[in-house]
């Protein structure tokens, strides 16, 4: 086909739907509101290319009275032209492609934009819808990939209003989502890349059956309204796919503003059984050390997988994507259920960049034989659902534990895993504060062990380490849950207590100078005993009202321990 008769035919398929030059409909404005979230875009625009304009039909997020620009300056022409989208331009202004489009020149703070095509049934591009933003940037794969998805949507949305006008029931203003039904009432079926099309006719696709809905439809009134009926039905059901989108995109936002894992867990248990109210189904997260699968959680009822299980035992963790038990032919039946031939289930593996973080297991049944024949499911977009939870629930989870690592590296000693010089003068700070406020006492004992540089001369460095480490661990035993044990640098520690009078501090000093002696390290076969140590103790605010006057008279009181002749305890 030339390409003067393909513009024509795409210009006709245009004209078909009978869009151009409407009214603000609020399902064409609801999707672009889901685009933009998705793409995190303060914009999204829906927009038609006929022969010689840009149309818009729904601008979300910005103000103005351009409803269409000339098609040689449209961005929207580059999009349906375009060969690999998404189209993405960064400084629109400065590209030779968009720095003349009228919308652009009059918001010119806009300075990224990105769209797809609308594509029929046929293959032709109709239209775009965009997503455009004041910070250049780039969409994600994920993100193109909904975006493609509520592109589809919207060509749903389409064909339904069309279709609904041809049987007599006028147009419908409502919010669609992917739809998958069975061509069985001779309307038409939606594709398996998302599109709908006309029922075939003896084995081929035809156009001329969808514009002869007319003729053939039932005369009588109880037969068109079976046909307004059953095309409700599908748009219900693209609505409650829609509010599932809606609902992911909450669980997504949710789970990045977690702090923690058990949090992360929680929202996924939430939106899991919300989302799936007829499954029941259970969070696992893998133990790297032992190497097994543990549950974490578990929502809508006891799960016939065990609560622990070895990742071999799944298949889903084993091929890396969700797996379908009794959904499809197959004998890849999990080991970790206990009659995995009586259940419908999924097993969907967590994972970020090739790691296996977890796994979220949905389950239905037990069955009979019988009644597994009977279900009749079709799980496609349901198990497109559950994969997008699944990649981000682990992305979610795969952030926390870096953040996490890198939190830890930031405050605590790496040797002995007490906090770190920097963390204590920042939570010495604090602590003052608060007891500053209430009116409560806080000690400070500062430690030094005593000729620690003799030890390492004798015992070498290896052997310095672990003592160290020891007597981290003996404090981290020592302490109480709201004591605060630092290693202040070298072989120097730091308590800080708060809620202690100076003689209580001095009680814990002496008990601490007692314990501290029992240390022993095993180094080369044999023992070592411990060192001892010497300390200075000081008091808020007696001995100093900051955290740097208080170190100070701290360090003043540990340097006339050791000049006393060390293993001391004075007070400032």
């Amino acid at each position: 086909m030339k390409l003067h008769d393909e513009e024509v035919e795409r210009f006709r398929a245009l004209v078909d739907y009978d869009i151009l030059d409407t009214g603000p409909e609020e399902a064409f404005d609801d999707l672009a509101r889901l685009a933009a979230y998705i793409c995190k875009s303060p914009i999204a625009i829906i927009s038609f290319v006929d022969e010689n304009r840009e149309w818009f039909k729904s601008i979300v997020g910005l103000d103005t009275d351009i409803s269409e620009i000339p098609r040689d300056r449209s961005f929207g022409a580059y999009v349906i032209n375009h060969s690999s989208p998404p189209l993405t331009v960064a400084n629109p202004s400065q590209d030779e492609r968009t720095k003349l489009n009228p919308l652009l020149n009059r918001h010119s703070g806009i300075n990224y934009i990105a769209g797809v095509p609308l594509v029929n049934g046929e293959g032709h591009k109709i239209g775009t819808i965009c997503v455009l933003g004041y910070q250049p940037r780039e969409l994600s794969s994920e993100q193109v990939s909904i975006l493609n998805t509520i592109a589809r949507n919207i060509i749903a949305l389409l064909e339904n209003r069309r279709l609904l006008a041809e049987s007599g029931g006028g147009m419908l203003n409502v919010s669609v989502s992917r739809e998958e039904p069975k061509a069985e009432n001779g309307i038409g079926e939606f594709t398996e890349s998302g599109f709908f099309q006309a029922p075939p006719e003896n084995g081929s696709e035809s156009r001329e059956q969808a514009e002869s809905v007319e003729e053939t439809a039932p005369a009588d009134e109880e037969s068109a309204e079976k046909v307004r009926s059953e095309i409700h039905d599908w748009i219900e059901r693209l609505e409650k796919q829609n509010r599932n989108l809606s609902s992911v995109c909450e669980m997504d936002e949710l789970m990045q503003a977690s702090r923690s894992e058990e949090e992360v867990y929680k929202v996924i248990s939430n939106y899991s059984f919300s989302l799936f109210p007829e499954y029941i189904g259970a969070l696992y997260i893998y133990d790297e050390s032992l190497n097994y699968m543990e549950c974490v959680s578990m929502w809508g009822g006891e799960v016939s997988s065990g609560r622990e299980f070895a990742p071999d035992e799944c298949w889903g963790l084993r091929l890396g994507r969700v797996h379908e038990g009794n959904y499809v032919p197959t004998e890849l039946h999990c080991n970790h259920l206990e009659d995995g031939k009586n259940f419908v289930y999924f097993c969907a593996p967590l994972l970020s960049k090739g790691h296996t973080i977890g796994l979220i297991h949905f389950e239905r049944g037990p069955f009979t034989s019988e009644e597994l024949d009977q279900l009749d499911e079709d799980n496609s977009y349901r198990r497109h659902i559950i994969s997008t939870i699944a990649k981000l629930s682990g992305l979610a989870l795969s952030n926390i534990k870096h953040n996490e690592t890198l939190k830890s590296h930031a405050i605590y000693d790496s040797l002995t895993g007490l906090f770190n010089r920097r963390y204590m003068e920042e939570t010495l700070k604090r602590e003052i504060s608060r007891v500053r406020r209430n009116k409560d006492p806080l000690g400070l004992i500062m430690v030094d062990i005593d000729h620690f540089k003799n030890f390492n001369d004798s015992y070498g460095h290896i052997a310095g380490d672990m003592l160290l480490r020891g007597i981290g661990e003996f404090f981290k035993e020592s302490i109480r849950r709201e004591d605060i044990a630092c290693r202040f640098g070298g072989e120097e520690f730091v308590l800080i207590l708060p809620g202690s009078s100076l003689e209580n501090t001095l009680k814990r000093a002496e008990q601490i100078h007692e314990d501290i002696r029992k240390i022993r390290i095993r180094h080369k076969g044999s023992y070592i005993d411990s060192v001892q140590v010497s300390m200075g103790v000081v008091v808020f605010s007696e001995h100093g009202n900051s955290a740097e006057v208080l170190l100070e008279s701290a360090d003043k009181a540990l340097y006339r321990a050791k000049s006393e002749g060390r293993n001391k305890i004075v007070v400032a």
